[in-house]
Parts: structure tokens; C-alpha cells; sequence
């Protein structure tokens, strides 16, 4: 096939499109997601190349540019062409030290509308590769497709082969066909009851993540999941809205919560952008019972995961008509992104599971405020916020008082919120 193919974007392709517009010119590179992934021994550089080039040549998405020249965007869609992936020596065998070069590639904005979205490199050491770094713009991946990539890209080291696989202008012309106007109309109706200190402030200020794995904050995790029939995502919402609460000594909030959009089985192992926000407001009455308090979270977040697949063009249309005069639909301040997986257990030693491991960022546009959560043998609790919204120590405080928040509640014996205990004795920093 050696013509452009062009086509509408999806769902979620304009999700990220729209909140690029947000983030504005400056801050591009906020899109850009990295990826490393390990070479088992043995494999030559030029065999992890080729692999790379076999998964860019199946998924449409690794060829895409998008026109955004007119009111709605075009996907364009390229003939596989031979690329360069570089090879770049380390001088050390660290996955920290590709980690390092993977994030410095990422500080650069990719061009979507005239470049393909996506920069690889393959690290060695002593001539050995090691490696695989990715840097993929959002609009292209998400973190499903990241999973969807990296096991292919084993299938493929192993000598193992791909089969047909879905694309994203399939997804956009079914989409097409069959709109998704429950969701819109769910949104339009339930828009008003956004906080709006919760929209997207203009903080300009300079985020930074506080982080911390925890076995018994998950083993608590788990058993309210258990004892109450909902999922171990709701319970960490709930309690982290809890914190924040406490923390801010705010009553109500609303979190864009990041819906994945992979429950039909056929788009599973689409290799593109699904992810849209999807908001939930959490009213933190202190004289509830802990069980009543997150079984609402739970109805909550599920009504809002279930709306979660939708137009934002067609919402703030809809949301005009209904005489909300709202510009950006994708603007929150306040986001929450169950991640799944962690990518590895830490190390014994690790910050992670004594301490709070902090991470900086560049980062001035965008949510102030990020709660991220993954889960392996422990449970991953990442709080990322800008200085302006939570000074000095702050982040690490929600997030010990997160952990603290679920191993007490998973005790039962609190007869309401306000007996609740988040003061934790296990985490030093």
C-alpha cells in the first residue's frame, strides 16, 4: 500500500488533541509517554531493531500524522517506510540509565502533524543491547497500548509472529456510525454539579511526585474490596478524596478519572489513544460511615467509567445548547489514573517501601494535582501536585496518609469518617 490513507479520529485521538490545545504551544512535550523495556541476553541490536520496525509496520497508529488544520481534526495514516533507530552506548548497565535517556528524549515536543509520533533507540553496553527505549506521543498510545506493544515486541524477539490487528480507523468509523450520544447527554445533565475550583486553574507553578509501595496497604485495599463488592480503584479514590479533603479542609471535589475505554473485547489490543476523562465529584461528609462513604464512591465512579467513551466536540456542543458555555471539556485540575500493573516490584532497599521516593518535573501545565495507583504485590501510590497546591511536603503527607487511611479503615471498627485514622507511623520522610 504505498497511498495515504485519511480518515475522522477517534474518541479518544480528539480527547488528546482538544487537551493539547489546553496545554498550549509550550508544552507539547507533556503528551510525550516513555517506555523501557529489557533485551533478553543474547539478542543482537539489530534484531531489536528490526522488531520495533515489524510492530510499527502492523499498528497504523506508529504511522499517523493528523491534520489540524480545519474544525475537526484528520488522521492520516502513512505506508510503512524504513526508519533509524539509533543505538546508543551506556556507560554503565543500568535501567536507570536508559530510564535517563528515554526522559531526555521526551523533554523535546513531537510533531503530530508532520513527523511520525514516536522516537526508539536501542541501549548497549559493551556492545551488548540492552534496551529498547521508546518515547510515543499520547495521541498515538496509551498506557493499554504500551502493554499491547511490549508483548508483541517479546513475541517478536522470540521469533514468534503477528497476526491481523485492529486499528484505530476502525474504531473511528464505528464511532462514526453508531455516536455515543448516551454518554453526552449523561455529561450534559450532570455538569452542573462540577466543582469549578476543580477545572483547570492556570497553575503555572512546577510539579513534583511523591511516591510509596506499600504490601499492606494493598492486603487493606483488598480486603474492603472484598468485604464490600467494589473494585480495589473505587477504594483508593475514596480514601485519597478522604485525605484531601482533610489535607485542603474541603467538603466536595471533583476528579477527572482516566477511563481506558478497553472493556469491549475487540479494542483490547488496539494500539492507539482510548483514554478520556471522565468526572466524578466525591462529597466528604465526616459523620458517614466508612462503608456508606465507599460503596457511593464506588456506584460513582462506576456511573462515570461507564459514560466514559464519548465526543468532546459533540459535549461542548451539547453543553451550549443547554446554555453552559463551556470551552474545554477536557480541562480538570484534580485527575486520577488507576494504572493497573506496576512495571516492577521495587528493590528491597528501595525508597519506596520505607520512605517516599520524590521525582521532579519540569512540568507547568496541566492537573496541579495527580493521583496515580498501581498494583503488583504491594500497592503503588503516587501523588504528583505543583508546588503552589500542595507546598513543601505535602505530597508526601496525602500519600503516607492514603496508606495510613487504608489499613485503618480496612480495621472496621470506625462507626464514622471522622473516627478514621490518617496518621501513619510506618513511613519516614
Amino acid at each position: 500500500m504505498s497511498e495515504v490513507r485519511t480518515g475522522p479520529v477517534t474518541y479518544g485521538q480528539l480527547s488528546v488533541l482538544r487537551s493539547l490545545e489546553t496545554h498550549g504551544p509550550g508544552h507539547r512535550s507533556v503528551a510525550n509517554l516513555v517506555s523501557v523495556w529489557e533485551v533478553p541476553f543474547g539478542v543482537g541490536a539489530a534484531q531489536v531493531m528490526d522488531a520495533w520496525l515489524q510492530l510499527v509496520a502492523a499498528h497504523e497508529s506508529l504511522r499517523t500524522t493528523y491534520d489540524l488544520s480545519g474544525p475537526v481534526p484528520v488522521q492520516k495514516v502513512h505506508p510503512h517506510r524504513p526508519s533509524r533507530v539509533p543505538a546508543v552506548e551506556l556507560a554503565e548497565d543500568s535501567f536507570a540509565a536508559a530510564l535517563r535517556l528515554g526522559t531526555e528524549a521526551a523533554g523535546e515536543p513531537i510533531d503530530i502533524e508532520s513527523a511520525l509520533p514516536w522516537r526508539a533507540l536501542v541501549t548497549t553496553y559493551q556492545g551488548d543491547a540492552l534496551h529498547l527505549v521508546t518515547v510515543i506521543h499520547h495521541v498515538a498510545a496509551d498506557n493499554g497500548a504500551l502493554r499491547v506493544l511490549e508483548e508483541q515486541f517479546g513475541l517478536l524477539l522470540e521469533g514468534g509472529t503477528l497476526g491481523p490487528v485492529v486499528q484505530p480507523l476502525e474504531m473511528a468509523q464505528e464511532q462514526q456510525e453508531e455516536p455515543n450520544t448516551r454518554s453526552v447527554l449523561h455529561w450534559t445533565e450532570t455538569w452542573g454539579g462540577i466543582v469549578p475550583a476543580d477545572r483547570d486553574p492556570g497553575d503555572s507553578a512546577e510539579r513534583r511526585r511523591a511516591s510509596l509501595y506499600s504490601l499492606d496497604g494493598l492486603a487493606a485495599a483488598q480486603e474492603l474490596s472484598d468485604r464490600l463488592k467494589i473494585s480495589v480503584q473505587s477504594v483508593v479514590l475514596g480514601v485519597g478524596a478522604l485525605a484531601l479533603s482533610r489535607l485542603k479542609g474541603t467538603r466536595q471535589m471533583t476528579f477527572a478519572l482516566m477511563a481506558a475505554n478497553r472493556l469491549a473485547s475487540r479494542w483490547v489490543p488496539l494500539v492507539g489513544s482510548l483514554n478520556q476523562f471522565a468526572p466524578v465529584t466525591i462529597a466528604v461528609d465526616e459523620e458517614t460511615h466508612p462503608t456508606e462513604y465507599l460503596r457511593a464512591c464506588y456506584i460513582q465512579s462506576m456511573t462515570a467509567y461507564m459514560h466514559g467513551c464519548y465526543d468532546v466536540d459533540a459535549l461542548k456542543k451539547s453543553l451550549h445548547e443547554a446554555g453552559v458555555p463551556e470551552e474545554d471539556p477536557t480541562a480538570f485540575a484534580k485527575h486520577y489514573n488507576f494504572l493497573g500493573d506496576v512495571d516492577a516490584e521495587p528493590a528491597a532497599g528501595s525508597a519506596l517501601r520505607t520512605k517516599i521516593e520524590w521525582r521532579a518535573s519540569s512540568q507547568r501545565s496541566g492537573p496541579n494535582f495527580h493521583l496515580a495507583v498501581a498494583t503488583g504485590k504491594g500497592i503503588l501510590i503516587g501523588v504528583g501536585a505543583s508546588h503552589d497546591y500542595l507546598g513543601g511536603e505535602l505530597p508526601a503527607v496525602l500519600a503516607a496518609s492514603i496508606e495510613a487511611g487504608l489499613i485503618n479503615m480496612a480495621k472496621g471498627s470506625e462507626n464514622s469518617l471522622a473516627d478514621v485514622s490518617l496518621d501513619n507511623p510506618w513511613r519516614v520522610f
